[in-house]
């Protein structure tokens, strides 16, 4: 039984027509033909491949088809046959093109000798091959393809435009409960502070202030005379920020008696101030303390909480600034 399956296939073999009618000179060559050049669209095509070489010649062949125009519906290679002095193999393919009407183009074949690094191999190729594929339908009723006519319409999602409408009226409800919140809470209570809790507070700041170089020194005076100038604006209404020394002094006679009984410290403590700033006057530690300590006693006798009870009574319109509440000593170190 062996040996009679061995006869068919040599048999079988040896009735397939070979494409050359003599053996090729060259190491390499193939073959190509087509069973038809003029399909309809997803009909089969049947691609036979013939490749020859040369005893002891090795081939690198793999056929490669472009997979957006034809689909491979099956692939096949038969065993080597002797022909001449060399092999001979055939390679068929059932293509489906997939891509037209119109022509579609089968590209060349490649099969290359492989030899060692170095030499040059040699090459086989086929011509390119071209492939009419027309419409099924056209072919049947002898008449060209109408264009598809527009689509149908996309009907109108009830449920999508429902959540948009839900999340609208949500939001609309949200922004009106913040705002009539908004409104419904009580607004904070501002409450003036008074003019000595405020230059009491801005000395401290100076108090420790580092007095080692000339214009630490400088901006020292600098500020706390600032300060004790926006009291006297604060409390008394001198304006005293945007006057000179001189200008204040002369202004002095004229202001409430509580800032007349206190005048010879003020002219000592802005002259001081004026020495440091104009005339270059280099005071020592001692000077330093003398002078914070003649702002921080002038505030804490004048503040309103302990005016006397003269100027307390005095109607608002004969006080300079704003009716002024008194905060315990406590609060003003914190």
């Amino acid at each position: 039984m062996l040996l009679l399956l061995l006869l068919l296939a040599c048999g079988s073999d040896a009735a397939v027509p070979c494409p050359w009618p003599a053996p090729p000179t060259l190491p390499v060559d193939l073959r190509v033909t087509l069973d038809r050049t003029e399909v309809g669209l997803l009909q089969q095509v049947l691609v036979t491949v013939d490749r020859y070489r040369r005893e002891g010649v090795e081939v690198s062949f793999e056929p490669v088809l472009p997979e957006q125009q034809f689909v491979t519906k099956e692939s096949s290679t038969s065993s080597e046959r002797s022909y001449g002095d060399g092999w001979w193999q055939r390679t068929t393919l059932i293509l489906l093109p997939v891509d037209g009407p119109g022509e579609l183009k089968i590209p060349p074949f490649r099969a290359e000798t492989i030899v060692p690094a170095g030499e040059v191999a040699q090459v086989a190729t086929t011509p390119e091959q071209v492939l009419t594929v027309s419409s099924n339908l056209a072919a049947e009723h002898g008449m060209e393809i109408e264009a598809p006519g527009d689509p149908f319409p996309t009907p109108f999602n009830y449920t999508f435009a429902l959540l948009v409408l839900g999340a609208a009226v949500l939001f609309v409800a949200l922004m009106w409960w913040l705002r009539s919140r908004k409104k419904s809470r009580p607004q904070a209570l501002t409450v003036a502070v008074p003019a000595h809790v405020k230059a009491l507070r801005e000395l401290l700041r100076w108090k420790d202030a580092p007095r080692t170089t000339s214009a630490e020194i400088e901006a020292f005076y600098v500020g706390v005379s600032q300060v004790l100038r926006v009291y006297l604006e604060d409390r008394f209404g001198l304006h005293a920020p945007e006057r000179t020394t001189e200008e204040f002094l002369y202004d002095l006679d004229g202001s409430a008696q509580l800032v007349r009984d206190h005048g010879q410290e003020l002219r000592r403590f802005l002259s001081q101030c004026d020495l440091v700033k104009f005339a270059k006057f280099v005071p020592t530690d001692a000077d330093h303390q003398t002078t914070f300590g003649l702002a921080e006693s002038f505030v804490e006798s004048t503040r309103i909480d302990r005016a006397p009870a003269a100027e307390l009574e005095r109607p608002e319109s004969s006080q300079s600034g704003a009716p002024q509440s008194g905060l315990p000593l406590s609060e003003v170190t914190k």
